[in-house]
């Protein structure tokens, strides 16, 4: 026997050896789902998982399909901005985006006035330091702002209001609390 006839009968043999070792898996498989006695709930639940899995697989492929879609639009927009030149936005339009970027950045915006002038910016108020220094940063960063004029105070940044809402939320504890037993001590 040469080694050409040699390699087609051992390909020979473990062709033969996986169609048995299918049709025994087949014929397993075809004993425990057709089994008199529990193949109705074996198949039943069988049906119940390949139905949850093929319905997870649609969430996630909907998912991936929207996650993609978001992403094709974040580059188109990123190439349209490098390709075509932004137009400044007005004064108006940059005041409404500074003051939905504040309701980010600081706890009390409307305790900060915003003015804006040929994309000069004025912001006045009385804000935290952490606020004030953030709040400059950010607005400073916004496409459209030329520079930013900063009168802002300020304000502690511990609220002497919550210090009455805690006080008064231990007085209702202690009131709403069963005292202590008393022990008399013979």
């Amino acid at each position: 026997m040469n080694g050409n006839s040699h390699h087609q009968l051992s390909r020979r043999i473990g062709e033969d050896l996986l169609a048995l070792t299918a049709g025994v898996g087949v014929g397993a498989g075809l004993m425990y789902f057709c089994d008199p006695d529990r193949g109705r709930s074996r198949r039943s639940q069988l049906m119940g998982e390949a139905t949850g899995i093929l319905h997870r697989g649609e969430d996630n492929l909907e998912k991936r399909g929207k996650d993609l879609m978001n992403r094709v639009h974040g580059l188109a927009v990123r190439v349209a901005e490098e390709i075509a030149p932004e137009e400044e936005p007005t004064d108006e339009v940059l005041t409404e985006r500074i003051r939905s970027r504040m309701g980010h950045l600081v706890a009390n915006p409307h305790e900060v006035q915003v003015h804006v002038e040929s994309g000069v910016v004025t912001l006045e108020g009385k804000l935290a330091h952490s606020e004030r220094r953030r709040l400059r940063h950010e607005v400073g960063a916004m496409p459209g702002v030329k520079r930013v004029n900063a009168h802002l105070g300020s304000r502690p940044a511990f609220n002497p209001a919550l210090l009455i809402g805690i006080g008064a939320g231990l007085a209702l504890l202690r009131k709403t609390r069963p005292a202590p037993a008393k022990t008399n001590a013979a």
